[in-house]
């Protein structure tokens, strides 16, 4: 990938810088204290990180809770080798560890609805840095054809999408804003402007050859954009 193309990607860095909170492919905020993020099943690879995230946070809450199941146990039986004795205390860190999980899960669950605008945001950004490998990848295919059409396209493109970053970063600021802070009600003003201005901007672009391979990105960027502006218009409601 060229140095422009990576430079508009919106690297995990600076989301997290964006959003304030910590975002992976599963976890909004981290894996604790944080939430989950909505479209866990969307794709196999992501419903199979989530079952080894369970598996493995499972095995740790079950490993902390040996200690509170021996205490409870110790004095069941006189002697800790008792087979019954064993097999209760096993059950007993079980249960613990189990009821520690689903209220961990139930809580994270919670959290997800307040985090609701901003996964939307997320996902958006997952389709625009998308986009942009998109771009990098036709750009390679057309390296070898010298039309002076296609780098119109390519240029208009690159416009789009330098424009659609800019809707994702305003939108991203103004959750941020309206999630820290609700009093800063000229900053969020200025993003919504600036929001409206992208997509007014995006809508009048046009591709100059309808054939090119850039016009379906140049409408996912448009299409980016305008799920921006819909979301930030939702979650901005007073």
């Amino acid at each position: 990938m060229n140095p422009e193309l990576k430079q508009l990607t919106i690297a995990a860095k600076e989301l997290e810088h964006l959003t304030g909170l910590e975002v992976t492919e599963l976890f909004i905020g981290g894996i604790v204290g944080g939430a989950y993020r909505p479209g866990l099943f969307k794709t196999w690879q992501r419903f199979l990180s989530f079952c080894l995230t369970q598996l493995f946070i499972f095995v740790l809450i079950f490993i902390f809770t040996l200690p509170i199941g021996l205490l409870l146990v110790r004095n069941h039986a006189n002697s800790v080798n008792d087979l019954s004795t064993i097999t209760w205390f096993l059950q007993v860190s079980f249960s613990i560890s189990t009821v520690a999980i689903v209220g961990w899960n139930v809580t994270m669950a919670l959290k997800s609805k307040a985090l609701k605008p901003l996964a939307h945001l997320l996902d958006e950004v997952d389709k625009y840095n998308e986009v942009v490998q998109a771009v990098a990848i036709v750009e390679r295919l057309d390296a070898i054809s010298s039309s002076q059409t296609h780098k119109m396209d390519r240029q208009q493109v690159i416009e789009a999408l330098t424009i659609a970053r800019n809707s994702l970063v305003c939108g991203l600021m103004t959750e941020k804003i309206l999630r820290q802070n609700r009093g800063f009600l000229a900053r969020r003003a200025d993003l919504l402007m600036n929001i409206e201005t992208n997509l007014t901007t995006l809508k009048t672009m046009e591709v100059t050859s309808q054939a090119s391979e850039y016009i379906d990105l140049l409408n996912e960027a448009l299409q980016i954009g305008i799920s921006v502006h819909q979301e930030v218009q939702q979650f901005s409601q007073p």
